[in-house]
């Protein structure tokens, strides 16, 4: 009995001994356990990672490469073409010898321009001479042509007949005359002398007809009472295009039999809807906004319905000032 009691009184102590020895085992079994999870999921992402990693580095690799590559070959490219410019200038643009005999050549050309300018400005200069000349000239004959009134008679000599020049002015003159005359082809004194007698006297007119633009009495009376002819435009009225319009609109008028127009569709409109402002019957609509509430009315005079009390020496206004 008293075993059993002293096995009943330790049973809970051994009971709480043996769940502590089960807990702190299974606690490192777990711990270990998970331990071991990690280790592998650790591994596995070293190794994913390492994977993605190095991915990575062969496309930044390759990028880079391709880079530095096309470097190179824009640098090999640069010195290409500067050798060849540089061959070209030195050949082409800035030989000496070819620019010696251009400078030659220009200067040879340059000496044919000058030429050619010089010989130029002399014809110029030439041909101003022989202007002026002829200005002189043509000044010369019309003072000569209004002079010509001046000549000697057989019976009273010029003033120019005096000294040896005027005798030469006055030759001159006789063969120079009038504007008014030397447009008459046809008369009888340019092939005659006025110093000499003629040996032929000039042909007669015919007189049987008087002078002056005068015409028969037929053709007077014929012209008289002719017809009017007039003209298309003096024929029609101002506003023919509007009288044929109303013409052909009265035409068509009496050739329709209905005479309303058919009108397969009409619109309907809506209603009227009266604005806020216009929906109460002391609202006048075309007031509104253009009239202010405040404005006197001389025809109805109606005062503001006061809501405090008067003040007293407002209510005096114009009655102990003066009006003036």
């Amino acid at each position: 009995f008293s075993a059993a009691k002293l096995a009943e009184e330790n049973r809970q102590k051994e009971y709480d001994a043996v769940v502590l020895i089960q807990s702190v085992v299974r606690g490192i079994k777990v711990r270990q356990y998970m331990k071991y999870l990690n280790l592998c999921a650790t591994r596995i992402q070293m190794a994913w990672r390492g994977y993605l990693g190095r991915i990575e580095y062969h496309r930044k690799l390759g990028i880079r490469v391709q880079e530095r590559q096309l470097q190179h070959y824009n640098r090999m490219a640069t010195r290409i073409k500067a050798a060849w410019k540089g061959y070209y200038v030195r050949k082409y643009v800035h030989n000496y010898y070819a620019l010696k005999d251009y400078l030659t050549a220009l200067m040879v050309k340059n000496e044919d321009v000058r030429s050619k300018l010089s010989e130029y400005e002399r014809e110029i200069a030439e041909r101003d001479i022989a202007q002026k000349e002829l200005d002189s000239y043509l000044k010369y004959k019309e003072n000569a042509r209004a002079c010509h009134f001046m000549i000697s008679t057989e019976h009273v000599p010029s003033i120019f007949a005096t000294t040896a020049q005027g005798q030469y002015f006055e030759d001159t003159i006789k063969h120079i005359f009038p504007k008014k005359l030397a447009k008459q082809k046809n008369l009888w004194h340019h092939t005659v002398d006025f110093y000499k007698t003629p040996k032929t006297l000039p042909p007669v007119r015919n007189w049987s007809r008087p002078q002056g633009p005068f015409k028969t009495k037929e053709e007077v009376y014929t012209q008289r009472f002719k017809p009017l002819n007039p003209s298309l435009r003096v024929e029609t009225d101002f506003d023919s295009v509007e009288q044929a319009t109303e013409l052909e609109r009265q035409k068509t008028w009496c050739n329709q039999l209905i005479d309303k127009k058919f009108v397969p569709w009409v619109r309907s409109r809506p209603a009227y809807e009266r604005t806020l402002h216009n929906m109460t019957s002391y609202s006048d609509p075309y007031k509104y906004g253009n009239k202010s509430f405040r404005e006197d009315d001389k025809r109805v005079q109606q005062n503001f319905h006061t809501v405090f009390t008067e003040i007293p020496e407002f209510s005096k206004y114009g009655e102990t000032y003066g009006k003036s």
